[in-house]
Parts: C-alpha cells; sequence; structure tokens
C-alpha cells in the first residue's frame, strides 16, 4: 500500500482515518492561505518517554478551575508516585532493549515537542495525552490533535528545528525517531504505512 492510496489531493499524503473526514480537510483551516499543506501523519508518542515533571508543565488558569486542581493536586501527586512504582521498573527495562524514548532532556527540541504532545489539549488539563497528528506544510510543522471530527493545535516546529525521522521498525515495535537540529530525539510509533511518509517528509 502507497502513500498516493491516502492522498486528498496532489501531492498530499494523510493518513488513515477509520472514518469521517480525512485529516487534511480537518486541519485545513489552521493553514493559511499561501501556505502550501504536503501532508498529515497520524503518531503516537512512545510510552518510553514518562510523564512531564510537574515544572515543566504549562501553568493552570487562575480562578475557580485553578482552585480545584490545586485542591487535586495532592491526589494527582499520589497517582503519579503509584503509577512510577508500577510502571517505572517495566520502562526501564524496555529501554534496555528498545533505548530511550527522550534524549536531550525536557529543555531541548525533542523535550519542548514531547511536551506539547503530553500536555494535550487546553480545556484538557491534567491529561497526558500520547496521539498527535504532525502536519507539514513547506513552512512549519504543527502538532494537532483530533476530537469529534476537529483538530486542535497543540503547537509548532519550524522546518529547520526537525533533521530527519529514523524508521527503527522491529516485529516488535513500531518505533520512528524524529531528529532535532540541537541533537535530541524524540521516539515515536508510527504504522507500517504512515512512517515511510512521515521519512520523506520530514527531510
Amino acid at each position: 500500500m502507497t502513500a498516493d492510496q491516502y492522498s486528498t489531493g496532489p501531492g498530499v499524503f494523510s493518513s488513515p482515518r477509520h472514518r469521517g473526514e480525512p485529516y487534511s480537510r480537518l486541519v485545513a483551516h489552521l493553514v493559511p492561505p499561501g501556505e502550501r499543506l504536503l501532508g498529515v501523519v497520524d503518531v503516537d508518542l512512545s510510552d518510553l518517554i514518562r510523564r512531564v515533571p510537574r515544572k515543566y508543565r504549562p501553568k493552570e488558569s487562575d480562578g475557580l478551575f485553578a482552585v480545584v486542581f490545586h485542591l487535586l493536586g495532592f491526589v494527582g501527586w499520589v497517582v503519579e508516585v503509584i503509577e512510577e512504582t508500577v510502571f517505572g521498573f517495566s520502562r526501564v527495562v524496555r529501554r534496555i532493549f528498545r533505548g530511550r524514548g527522550l534524549v536531550g532532556g525536557w529543555q531541548s527540541q525533542a523535550g519542548r515537542f514531547a511536551i506539547a504532545v503530553l500536555s494535550g489539549p487546553k480545556n484538557h488539563s491534567n491529561f497526558e495525552n500520547h496521539d498527535v497528528q504532525l502536519v507539514f506544510t513547506d513552512r512549519r510543522i504543527l502538532l494537532t490533535y483530533e476530537f469529534r471530527e476537529q483538530s486542535e493545535l497543540l503547537g509548532e516546529i519550524p522546518r529547520d528545528q526537525l533533521r530527519r525521522a529514523e524508521i527503527r521498525h522491529t516485529s516488535m515495535s513500531d518505533r520512528v525517531d524524529l531528529h532535532f537540529a540541537d541533537g535530541s530525539c524524540a521516539a515515536l510509533g508510527a504504522s507500517e504505512h504512515s512512517a515511510p511518509a512521515l521519512e520523506a517528509l520530514a527531510r
């Protein structure tokens, strides 16, 4: 199966969806006139990347919601401790065989990319997200999240920050590494159909 089978226009790749409009149409409102859409690739941030440390998370809004979130903060902290205890060892073991999910730290270009994805949509506080659509245009790379036939912008990357996408698929993994200009790297999961398109678009 080739990338052309998922195209919605000349030269435009769009990862397949189970139903509804193709991704390329869902993100059309985010691409202004004069900017050319090249492709949309649906990927998942690797579960080898742990939760974003609290000091790097986006600040919560003020008002009543902030008060509620602060009251729930301790509960969230307890949950995180339990999760790290239960899943932390498993993650360490998987890293031995599959490598690290994030190289360069949270303040690197790859780290800021991971934070934008994991933080999820603005209206979903304390929501840990792994799903993201990478929207490639001739000027930049948009990070979007699709929910109920709507695409929301999570962030963007200048084209010159992303150097390449390296496919590292095995029989047990659909890993693709994004390599950034500062030498940092973030691991993704991309299907066998979408990975070649991601590799080509990232060049």
